[in-house]
């Protein structure tokens, strides 16, 4: 995959890492998806706002497709060793830039906007020209999202595997009109924190976009039909990183 017509991807990444990887340092080698995977995603705004919506969600979908034949191979926490040992640095690349970039984001898109970056701050400003862990950006999340976030971080950095999950949707009349019942299954027996876009096409051409946090082994979302509905699509920008099927 080339970026040749971004030149900006590579200049916003590298000029992130005087916050990730410079200011704030990575203390060994588990650790240096917080110095990649930030810059990574840092960058993201910058390109965006150069190029518009579209380069933003652009770069996004290149990031989800980059990683996909590696996001098997290993957790982000051992993507620099297993990308030494097979001696494939598209394996360390997918792994510690890509997938860790895309994680942030699916973090950012479950815990809300204002509790991502007053965590990255309070991130920053702790560990500012020191080496930090996995455990201390964890940490800066939690305090300003106000709950646990071990069992995200758990699956998504320490462990390799992807949630199964079963998505259906049915539209149902009610007093006040048609509502659509959205259903998500888990089917993995490790239950994930996982994000994901549902986009509710009608038959006038509107769309219609929601973030479904899916975090049980069931989960239903009920969501009000403004019109007569043509198709309900799941996961359409692929950034839940899950096997989903209907």
């Amino acid at each position: 995959m080339s970026f040749s017509g971004y030149p900006s991807f590579f200049l916003a990444h590298e000029v992130a890492h005087q916050w990730w990887g410079q200011a704030v340092g990575w203390k060994n080698y588990h650790e240096q998806w917080l110095s990649e995977g930030l810059a990574q995603y840092s960058r993201r705004p910058l390109c965006g706002a150069r190029r518009g919506g579209g380069g933003l969600s652009g770069h996004r979908r290149a990031d989800a497709a980059l990683g996909d034949a590696a996001l098997r191979r290993g957790p982000i926490y051992l993507g620099y060793r297993l990308g030494h040992l097979e001696r494939e640095p598209r394996v360390f690349r997918a792994l510690v830039y890509n997938k860790g970039a895309v994680v942030l984001h699916m973090l950012r898109r479950l815990v809300g906007d204002d509790a991502f970056f007053a965590g990255l701050r309070r991130f920053y400003h702790t560990w500012r020209f020191r080496k930090a862990g996995t455990d201390a950006l964890q940490l800066a999340f939690e305090i300003e999202a106000g709950r646990s976030l071990s069992r995200f971080f758990d699956r998504w950095i320490h462990e390799a595997a992807l949630p199964d999950v079963r998505f259906s949707s049915r539209t149902e009349r009610t007093g006040g009109g048609e509502e659509v019942l959205l259903r998500f299954e888990q089917r993995t027996e490790r239950l994930f924190d996982l994000p994901v876009t549902v986009t509710l096409q009608y038959r006038s051409g509107e769309e219609e976009s929601v973030v479904v946090p899916v975090t049980e082994r069931v989960t239903e979302r009920r969501l009000p039909a403004r019109g007569r509905l043509r198709r309900v699509s799941v996961n359409r920008d692929r950034m839940a990183l899950a096997d989903i099927d209907r």
